[in-house]
């Protein structure tokens, strides 16, 4: 368990990056622990008998790493990728148990399969997906779901009004999305979205 004062390194640094690059950090601050829990709830929900690994992409500085240890997931089964190379070292700092990737997630079935990775129940995403690229977002999602079995989630949270995959993307990819309540103790507001592939009929 990470104490206060490395808490508030994390927040520091966190503040630091998006300073530096506000749309790729998406938020000024890390997700809170009343958001960290909403994201874990859903991505146990959604894994529904789903065996294997849990991945987190863009990781931070472990908030919601925190939150799915917290809810029960194992540490030998959860993957953090993350693209930025000091929250990676702080990541490497304070999770030394936990295996940690830096790399793009866009790339992400090129680099589950570097660091031998099979075997997915669930993707987490802390990507601020609705301020990124769209091919961005395209590779992301994409590579997503060709990492995920049938029926396994991606649960991904946004500080938007809407779902953080757009439109086109869901249909082409026969994506259905739920919603949570909006998480109001959090900082900026949240809401936790669960994507899920259904099979063509």
């Amino acid at each position: 368990m990470r104490t206060a004062t490395e808490d508030a390194a994390g927040r520091a640094l966190f503040l630091k990056r998006w300073l530096r690059r506000p749309l790729a950090m998406g938020a000024f601050l890390p997700s809170g622990p009343f958001l960290g829990e909403a994201i874990a709830r859903a991505t146990l929900a959604g894994m529904n008998g789903h065996t294997g690994h849990v991945i987190e992409l863009g990781a931070g500085t472990g908030e919601v790493t925190k939150a799915l240890l917290a809810a029960g997931i194992p540490a030998d089964r959860l993957a953090l990728v993350e693209r930025d190379r000091e929250l990676v070292a702080f990541l490497r700092r304070h999770f030394a148990g936990l295996k940690i990737i830096e790399g793009d997630a866009s790339r992400l079935p090129q680099l589950l399969a570097a660091n031998a990775i099979d075997g997915i129940a669930a993707i987490v995403s802390g990507l601020p997906l609705l301020s990124l690229p769209g091919e961005a977002v395209h590779g992301i999602v994409h590579g997503a779901f060709e990492a995920l079995p049938e029926g396994a989630p991606m649960v991904q949270f946004t500080y938007g009004p809407t779902p953080p995959v757009p439109k086109s993307l869901r249909q082409s990819l026969n994506l259905v999305a739920v919603n949570s309540r909006r998480v109001w103790r959090n900082v900026p507001p949240a809401v936790v979205w669960t994507f899920t592939r259904e099979p063509r009929k």
